[in-house]
């Protein structure tokens, strides 16, 4: 989502946060709604089964009752026992004597004296082996007489039970047992039975089976008259229903609803015992749950999240409005450059991505060129930077006046301008000659800035799409290098980029990067050329030269490692492990017994502009203990042109050393006969160009007897390099010329073959015949 909709964002957030925390409050009332209904129907069983184990106390108390009296217990002791006893209402107790067949007569001849009643009979009719006749009964006294071992008694089954376990059964619900004396189709009826066992000095006075087994002991109840004795006692907002589980198919009991309200599933079910019948009760409340519970703090922070989301909705749409007008000014300020009024780096990149969109569809030729000012700096330096950044100024007026409407002009930085032209015609180059001839033309015209008259050239380079890039960063890349090309063809004009330039750009990168790691590796060699004297033909000197064989490149030459050297950098700690390198040879030749004539090294321009240059060349000679007499040092032309009154000091100071000056490659420079008689230099070298057609050509000829000339009037020694044939010696002998160097006298040598190598052992042997003599 867009920032500018950063509102909408915060309300929905705010908002969806405010259903989050109402529907949390909801869920948690709904929790405390569903365990407030879980604990009521806890509750309501805890009393249920309460109030059941207050039905079998008293079951078994009056089963211990029968079972502690001597004697038989009268009907009115049974009466009052029980009425004393009993705390639950709705309840009543029986006992069912035991009779064994031979005692049946007799005991009905008994009931009919104490019931004052003449007709008193065992029913139903029937003989069987054993009776358990009603004997004692309350509070209902009907049905004397009726034995609970007939078959037509409904719950004989818990008899058998209570007798052969010893233990309180309870019946399924059921009807009245006692279909003679009350007739009810409801089963909701539960008889409790409990065995009486007499012990042994019992069984003299009362009935007793082999086992001692006297009667049973009943307790029968209605279960609403249970759900009377216990529901007071429980909320009136509970619903309940219960049934007899402990067969496969439940005996509904009793429903306080009708029945519809379970129909949701939304209960609690919980389970009981009764003797050795399982009974299950399912509890809800009575009404729903949204009627039970508090609401309202779930709807109070609905509607509170909702007036803070409104509010932070509002404060974040005037923060946002405010926050774009500041970053349109912003964005301004990026895409217009404030000082030239044209496009911004920034921009005109995003531009130029836009416009290779287009070519790239229409099929359209872009031309990326880049105009970088020359010698812009010396404005600067001279006239300070604000004269200069006026003078961009100007210019950027100039380009937008003499350049065509569709083309794009943005300014890189520093003196250089990019300036995108899209063209129809992919064979429209001669247009593009037209074009950049004009702007350097038109720009390199006078400017009138503060009162003063500058003039400042311009040099183009050119990049084309799609041939030589597809992309901003590799058009603006190469149009970069192309620019760079035309200030070395000597600036003031243009240069297209070609895949040439980009493979050898690509090569001097990888130069670079190998150089470095092989003054890390110990990649790099030194070897040494013999300077032969040409009158006696004794080397004289040697001169260090730089090789480098890598394991990626293979053999690279210093013609073209140097210069890379020198525009990078590396040229710095390359010089010092030159240096480095000779005075360790040195060193170890000496140590060898090996006389070596001085070693000349090459020094670069960066090397003397050091300020540490002489320090350093002190260190080592103290660290090897060289004489300085041993060493030479080459210097080119150029840093006495660049900076003529340091280098001129500093040189003096390495003379007074005892190190030998030469001025290398002498006549391919801005030659210049002052420092020639002011500074001390040993030695003039002519370089190698001289020399090569010396034979053939006069010129060449004409211009080397006149250094050689030069040299000697000025008293310093000329050495020729590059010499590869006798011809050639013979003519530099012809003039004088003091020493040589070159193929025909020796290649370079490794410095582990100096040693025996011919002219270094003559050498050797001349200085031993010297001392001998």
């Amino acid at each position: 989502m867009k920032f500018n909709k950063a509102h909408y964002l915060v309300f929905c957030f705010v908002f969806l946060c405010g259903i989050g925390a109402s529907v949390a409050l909801l869920f948690e009332e709904r929790a405390y709604v569903d365990s407030n209904q879980k604990a009521m129907g806890a509750d309501f069983t805890d009393k249920l089964n309460d109030a059941l184990r207050q039905y079998t106390l008293e079951l078994t108390s009056v089963a211990a009752f029968i079972q502690s009296n001597k004697g038989e217990v009268s009907e009115s002791h049974f009466s009052r026992f029980a009425q004393n006893l009993m705390m639950s209402p709705g309840v009543s107790l029986f006992f069912a004597q035991y009779l064994p067949i031979d005692k049946k007569h007799e005991y009905q001849l008994q009931q009919r004296v104490l019931l004052s009643n003449p007709n008193f009979k065992i029913f139903p009719d029937g003989d069987r082996e054993e009776y358990l006749p009603l004997t004692l009964l309350y509070p209902d006294k009907i049905p004397y007489g009726y034995d609970i071992l007939s078959s037509q008694y409904r719950d004989l089954e818990s008899v058998y039970l209570a007798r052969s376990s010893y233990a309180l059964a309870a019946s399924m619900p059921i009807a009245l047992p006692f279909s003679n004396v009350m007739r009810n189709k409801q089963a909701d009826t539960i008889i409790l039975s409990a065995p009486v066992y007499l012990p042994l000095d019992s069984r003299v006075y009362k009935l007793t089976d082999s086992v001692g087994f006297h009667g049973i002991v009943g307790a029968y109840f209605n279960v609403n008259s249970l759900l009377n004795f216990v529901a007071p006692s429980v909320s009136g907002d509970l619903f309940y229903r219960i049934a007899d589980v402990s067969s496969d198919e439940p005996v509904w009991l009793v429903d306080s609803t009708r029945g519809a309200a379970w129909d949701e599933g939304n209960y609690e079910t919980h389970y009981l015992s009764v003797a050795n019948r399982q009974w299950r009760l399912d509890t809800r409340h009575s009404v729903s749950v949204w009627s039970r519970g508090h609401w309202l703090p779930a709807i109070l922070a609905f509607l509170v999240f909702t007036a803070i989301a409104c509010f932070l909705s509002f404060y974040t749409r005037k923060l946002s409005l405010t926050y774009f007008s500041a970053l349109d000014a912003v964005n301004e300020r990026i895409e217009v450059d404030e000082l030239t009024g044209l496009s911004s780096r920034y921009h005109i990149q995003h531009t130029l991505n836009e416009l290779i969109g287009c070519c790239e569809k229409d099929d359209k030729q872009l031309a990326t060129l880049i105009l970088d000012l020359d010698h812009f700096k010396t404005i600067n330096d001279a006239f300070g930077h604000e004269i200069g950044d006026k003078l961009l100024s100007s210019v950027s007026k100039r380009l937008l006046s003499i350049l065509p409407d569709d083309a794009v002009i943005g300014y890189l930085g520093g003196d250089a301008f990019l300036v995108l032209l899209m063209q129809d015609d992919y064979q429209d180059r001669p247009s593009l000659d037209i074009v950049a001839t004009d702007l350097i033309k038109k720009i390199s015209q006078s400017y009138f800035v503060e009162g003063l008259t500058l003039n400042i050239g311009c040099s183009i380079g050119l990049a084309l799409y799609p041939e030589f890039g597809k992309d901003a960063v590799t058009l603006i890349k190469n149009a970069d290098m192309a620019v760079y090309q035309a200030k070395t063809l000597g600036r003031a004009t243009y240069h297209f980029y070609d895949g040439e330039m980009g493979r050898r750009f690509a090569r001097n990168v990888r130069i670079e990067t190998r150089l470095r790691k092989a003054l890390q590796t110990e990649g790099l060699e030194l070897h040494f050329q013999p300077k032969v004297d040409l009158i006696t033909e004794r080397c004289v000197g040697v001169e260090a030269l730089l090789r480098w064989e890598d394991k990626e490149l293979g053999a690279v030459s210093p013609a073209e490692f140097i210069p890379i050297a020198e525009q990078t950098g590396v040229i710095l700690p390359l010089g010092d492990w030159v240096f480095e390198q000779a005075f360790r040879h040195i060193k170890e030749w000496e140590e060898q017994g090996i006389t070596v004539p001085p070693i000349a090294i090459n020094c670069s321009a960066a090397q003397l502009k050091r300020v540490d240059f002489l320090p350093n060349l002190l260190s080592l000679l103290d660290k090897y203990k060289i004489d300085p007499s041993s060493l030479e040092i080459e210097v080119t032309e150029s840093i006495l042109i660049e900076d003529a009154e340091s280098c001129a000091e500093l040189l003096r100071q390495i003379s007074r050393l005892g190190v030998k000056l030469a001025i290398d490659d002498f006549g391919t420079g801005y030659s210049s006969l002052s420092y020639l008689k002011d500074l001390p230099f040993h030695y003039v070298k002519i370089d190698q160009v001289f020399i090569r057609d010396i034979v053939e050509d006069r010129k060449h000829a004409a211009l080397t007897h006149a250094i050689v000339s030069l040299g000697h009037n000025l008293n310093l020694k000329v050495i020729a390099e590059g010499i590869t044939n006798i011809d050639q010696l013979i003519m530099l002998q012809e003039f004088g010329c003091d020493i040589g160097q070159g193929y025909l006298f020796s290649k370079a040598l490794g410095a582990n073959t100096m040693g025996s190598d011919p002219m270094i052992v003559a050498l050797n042997e001349q200085e031993g015949l010297d001392k001998q003599e």
